[in-house]
């Protein structure tokens, strides 16, 4: 009877675990939200650079590529403090 109480885990242990995985897989969705928007602005600012000086696709390809850049380097910033924060 002793044994059973020893490998029972509590149910705060439970709900905590699945809060936690939750948490995880927002963080995630966060990530792709953060990577989409910040293509999306580059994108965005490039036209309206292209308007302004009444040039070709140029500067919206530049800002599509540099949205690109920024929001891969966000994104794995943000995964990167999801996995350091389960390490601890």
């Amino acid at each position: 009877m002793a044994d059973q109480k020893q490998g029972a885990k509590p149910e705060s242990t439970k709900q905590e675990g699945y809060f936690a995985i939750r948490l995880r897989g927002l963080m995630n969705v966060g990530a792709g939200n953060v990577f989409a928007s910040t293509v999306i602005a580059g994108l965005l600012l490039g036209f309206l650079v292209d308007r302004w000086l009444d040039m070709a696709p140029i500067a919206m390809l530049l800002g599509g590529l540099l949205g690109f850049i920024g929001g891969m380097r966000n994104a794995h910033r943000l995964m990167q403090a999801g996995a350091h924060d389960r390490d601890v």
